[in-house]
């Protein structure tokens, strides 16, 4: 994750729009200090997705417990035929867009006159991810008229490109990582930015079977466990911090209160973690837990919520065999 600088880099002749700095790395360390400072102590989940943790990520999607990629990718394959789209002149901004075969499938839909004229637009957080989305289309897609986004899309949503006849897709359920209120000012936000005609393609996992849920973040080869605890490197690189990941513990359970599977880091010992960015120790208990990350899950009222705070109109919704997965077509 780059904040130092606003840069614009050319990766294969394709640009790459940096708005990272315009958070700052000032503004980076306060928001992880509030968080290593808390009671309960907490990281937000975005800083998960450093290259290392891109590429863990990427293994984490192919594991048998972990179901939800290949169940959205089944219902895109299955359901995309079906949208009513104009491609004409159509900019497709992709929230997210760290792994390109969700929006491969999309293009595998349109006919090649009509994939001329379709600007994509990946936006992610991390520039490693970016790069490698990029790389991967080009190569599949040679010709294709692509322009990457770097940025904290949930809080940076009104630097969307604005443009005509746009279709959002956001995969993945990444909106269940955000707070119930969180989720409501993202989309107010995100309806503020799309116009009439627009359309949003939203990935949302559902409610169900415990031990289905806490299976798809305990994976018996460990994988989701180093996902978790490489967040503490990034905090390491970002704040100055001396975090042993291996003095931790990877804890994920099913929070039924909340609707939401949950992730924590939990202290095998007592720690004393430095942070030389701005002279504080951090005293952690053993056995206190920093919480890494929320991931809620949904129900057809939620999604009917969601089009009401975004102003939009659900069109269709499409599902599995399973009703594990849905995907949900919004229209402003």
């Amino acid at each position: 994750m780059e904040y130092s600088v606003r840069s614009k880099s050319i990766i294969d002749s394709y640009p790459v729009d940096n708005f990272l700095p315009d958070i700052g790395i000032d503004k980076v360390r306060e928001e992880l200090t509030d968080g290593l400072t808390s009671s309960p102590k907490f990281i937000p989940s975005k800083y998960f997705y450093d290259k290392k943790g891109s590429l863990l990520f990427e293994e984490i999607t192919e594991l048998d417990e972990y179901y939800p990629t290949r169940t959205e990718k089944s219902i895109l394959a299955d359901f995309l035929p079906l949208l009513n789209l104009n491609f004409t002149d159509l900019s497709i901004i992709e929230l997210g867009s760290g792994d390109p075969s969700k929006i491969s499938l999309l293009f595998e839909q349109i006919s090649p006159s009509k994939l001329n004229q379709i600007v994509y637009y990946p936006v992610d957080i991390s520039q490693s991810a970016i790069e490698s989305s990029i790389s991967l289309l080009t190569q599949k897609y040679d010709g294709r008229n692509i322009n990457g986004i770097i940025a904290d899309f949930i809080h940076q949503v009104e630097l969307l490109p604005k443009v005509n006849n746009k279709l959002i897709c956001f995969f993945g359920s990444t909106i269940g990582n955000l707070k119930r209120n969180e989720i409501q000012i993202f989309m107010k936000k995100l309806g503020a930015v799309m116009q009439k005609g627009d359309n949003l393609l939203l990935g949302i996992d559902m409610i169900k079977d415990v031990k289905i849920l806490e299976n798809a973040y305990n994976d018996s080869q460990g994988v989701t466990a180093s996902f978790n605890k490489n967040i503490l490197n990034v905090v390491n690189k970002l704040l100055g911090t001396n975090f042993n990941p291996s003095k931790f513990e990877h804890l994920a359970f099913y929070n039924n209160q909340e609707q939401r599977i949950e992730m924590h880091l939990k202290a095998k010992e007592n720690l004393q973690i430095e942070v030389s960015s701005s002279n504080v120790e951090l005293q952690i208990k053993q056995g206190e837990m920093i919480h890494t990350e929320n991931s809620h899950k949904f129900n057809s009222k939620d999604i009917q919520q969601f089009a009401y705070w975004g102003g939009l109109n659900m069109e269709n919704v499409f599902n599995d065999e399973n009703n594990w997965f849905i995907l949900v077509h919004y229209r402003k």
